[in-house]
């Protein structure tokens, strides 16, 4: 889908400190087989890793002190010409 695409694309901006501080890239994302390309607003920040309950001492989060979350927003759909 191409709004998950998009959010996966945004994670990999250079994160902010803060939502409010990211700052909006435009993220241009073809449709596979087809003559659409996708236009997105992205944005990325760190965030504090969710708290992890004891029952899961192993889970991998336990490792992180800060996560990269990410937006996005759509703006519009750009047909491309056949030629």
């Amino acid at each position: 889908m191409p709004r998950q695409a998009a959010l996966k694309a945004a994670r990999t901006l250079e994160p902010a400190p803060s939502e409010e501080a990211a700052e909006r890239t435009t993220l241009r994302l073809r449709e596979k087989g087809t003559q659409k390309v996708h236009e997105y607003e992205g944005w990325a920040w760190k965030d504090g890793a969710p708290e992890v309950d004891d029952a899961d001492e192993d889970f991998w989060l336990n490792d992180l002190d800060d996560i990269t979350k990410a937006n996005v927003s759509k703006q519009g759909i750009e047909y491309l010409d056949d030629e």
